[in-house]
């Protein structure tokens, strides 16, 4: 016996659905998008940061000893050469300060390529730490889940590293058309050559340098 498909039906038993369980239902596909959301793609991109950081610091330690023996530079050249290349591949992950341009582009060609409409971008205040400044901003968008969900996996993608946190996300319209609008806050992260030299404290009295004498 073949059982055939009417979309018209389907249509017509959903009507007959109170509005309540139809929000109840949307409002559980929302919870659970957005928690396959951060399981598959914000928990691996918060590790790979974490990871880059360690080895980064290890390298460099590594690379100091290296220095340290300077004398003896032609024994150790292949040592000091390889880490020098794994010190650059965790670098290209980390951008100097002068790629930030380049990097925010990079972001929005990503919600172009995906057609997940961007209503406002808006970067922070750079937060700076030893070796490595964030750079944080929030989106606020709108589009399908399709879209957002494309757009996340492409900025997973970039070469860069950028951790996505902070999902507030809202439903519209009819269950057969559903779209999310809402907003997100995001971290870039910058390499820095030199540590930033943090400001005197605030409190902090100038001294008194007395006049030059005529």
């Amino acid at each position: 016996m073949r059982v055939g498909f009417e979309p018209k039906s389907l249509g017509k038993k959903i009507e007959k659905i109170p509005q309540k369980y139809i929000l109840i239902v949307m409002i559980v596909l929302v919870i659970a998008f957005l928690a396959a959301l951060y399981y598959f793609l914000m928990m691996p991109q918060l590790e790979r940061k974490a990871k880059v950081a360690k080895e980064y610091a290890e390298l460099q330690m590594e690379l100091g000893r290296l220095k340290s023996i300077q004398k003896n530079i032609a024994k150790h050249r292949q040592e000091y050469a390889q880490m020098q290349e794994l010190l650059q591949e965790v670098m290209r992950q980390l951008p100097e300060s002068k790629d930030i341009p380049n990097l925010l582009r990079s972001v929005t060609s990503v919600t172009e390529e995906t057609r997940l409409k961007v209503k406002q971008f808006e970067p922070k205040q750079i937060k700076h730490t030893d070796f490595y400044s964030e750079l944080p901003f929030e989106m606020k968008f709108q589009g399908k889940f399709r879209n957002l969900a494309a757009f996340l996996d492409g900025v997973r993608k970039l070469e860069r590293i950028i951790s996505v946190t902070d999902f507030a996300v809202d439903a519209k319209g009819p269950p057969n058309n559903v779209t999310v609008e809402g907003s997100c806050s995001a971290n870039a992260y910058v390499y820095l050559k030199q540590p930033v030299k943090k400001a005197p404290a605030q409190g902090a009295k100038k001294a008194n340098v007395p006049p030059a004498k005529k």
